[in-house]
């Protein structure tokens, strides 16, 4: 089976990336000299939001970002949790699920280098007896700290499995445990690492999707709802761009942009669909609630669509073998067939599994 490209060395993986939006980068690049001549670069600022619990063992928990996505994957097993825990985020997240009167929060002062901000966390951390980690990663800020972390002290680690994975996701830290949605991508995420351990616990996002479910939703009538990717990495925009617009215009389907599709380019892309008869969705109405058929090309969301019921393809031609062998993997059926099932999910909830699976980690 096929696996990561860069499945080791995350140095390789951030230049991959670095390549693949270059005026994102002129623009980051600029930014940060002048900043620097302004004697103002800084690490970015971290928050330690702690919570008390039973015996002497915590779990510490690294979250970058406070997209539904990501505080599913890592803060629904809060309330399963009997351990102590703290949470390490940048500054400045809204993190409703850490905003009772049993958190306390602590900042972590910015620093000029990576060296003094290791130093900073571990005199913060090293005394707190914790006795595992939980992120979606090393390739952010909080994720890369707390791993860094873990490995300087011999502290066992797990990453959560957040997304449908394509070859382009960024490795696994050194020395951890992969908690993956299916065998299949328990093998494919390793990439065949002998210093990578995998458990099967199923998607929590899923899960949700499908308690949240009343059976198969009639969409009689509705256009089929095209989930934009123009912001993916993984593919060129000319190809994302184009089979949205190949699509949209032949089934007469409403084009949903991506959160992320607010750079130049993307909005340009926008002006040339609508002036080409493209309708847009109103984005302002959750994915959750969209009543229509879905269509993507390597969307998570095509997936989440099936747990709730509604029907889901993908479509586009002349893609590269990994988006077809990632349909294959996930079984999302090709538009006009029939549609994409919901992914078996087991009875217990992911993030249950979770919570026992760290409490015994420690």
């Amino acid at each position: 089976m096929a696996g990561l490209i860069h499945p080791s060395s995350l140095e390789r993986w951030q230049e991959w990336q670095s390549t693949r939006n270059r005026a994102r980068q002129v623009k980051h690049a600029v930014t940060s000299a002048v900043r620097s001549r302004r004697g103002t670069q800084q690490m970015p600022g971290l928050m330690l939001h702690s919570r008390e619990g039973e015996g002497d063992t915590r779990l510490l928990i690294g979250l970058d970002s406070a997209s539904p996505t990501s505080r599913a994957s890592l803060l629904t097993s809060l309330p399963y949790l009997r351990i102590g825990v703290d949470v390490l985020s940048p500054a400045g997240l809204d993190l409703p699920e850490l905003a009772g009167d049993e958190w306390t929060h602590q900042r972590i002062e910015p620093a000029t280098t990576e060296d003094e901000q290791r130093r900073r966390l571990a005199v913060v951390l090293d005394r707190r007896g914790i006795g595992a980690v939980l992120t979606l990663g090393q390739h952010l800020a909080a994720g890369r700290a707390a791993h860094e972390w873990a490995l300087a002290t011999d502290t066992a680690s797990a990453v959560v499995q957040h997304g449908a994975l394509t070859p382009y996701a960024p490795p696994l830290p050194p020395r951890t445990t992969l908690l993956a949605w299916s065998d299949a991508d328990a093998e494919f995420y390793r990439s065949g690492r002998d210093d990578v351990e995998v458990r099967t616990v199923g998607s929590q996002l899923l899960w949700q999707a499908g308690k949240e479910s009343e059976g198969e939703v009639d969409v009689t009538g509705q256009k089929p709802v095209f989930l934009g990717q123009m912001h993916g990495a993984e593919l060129p925009r000319r190809l994302t761009a184009g089979i949205a617009m190949s699509f949209c215009r032949a089934e007469g389907a409403l084009y949903r942009p991506h959160p992320s599709e607010v750079d130049v380019l993307s909005r340009a892309a926008h002006k040339l669909m609508t002036r080409r008869g493209v309708e847009f969705q109103d984005t302002s109405i959750p994915l959750h609630e969209v009543g229509a058929p879905v269509v993507g090309i390597f969307s998570t969301g095509v997936l989440e669509a099936a747990a709730r019921g509604i029907p889901s393809w993908v479509a586009g031609e002349k893609v590269p073998a990994w988006v077809r062998e990632f349909w294959d993997r996930y079984d999302m059926r090709r538009w006009g067939g029939e549609p994409t099932p919901a992914l078996p999910t087991g009875a217990d909830e992911p993030s249950r599994l979770i919570a026992q699976i760290l409490e015994g980690a420690g």
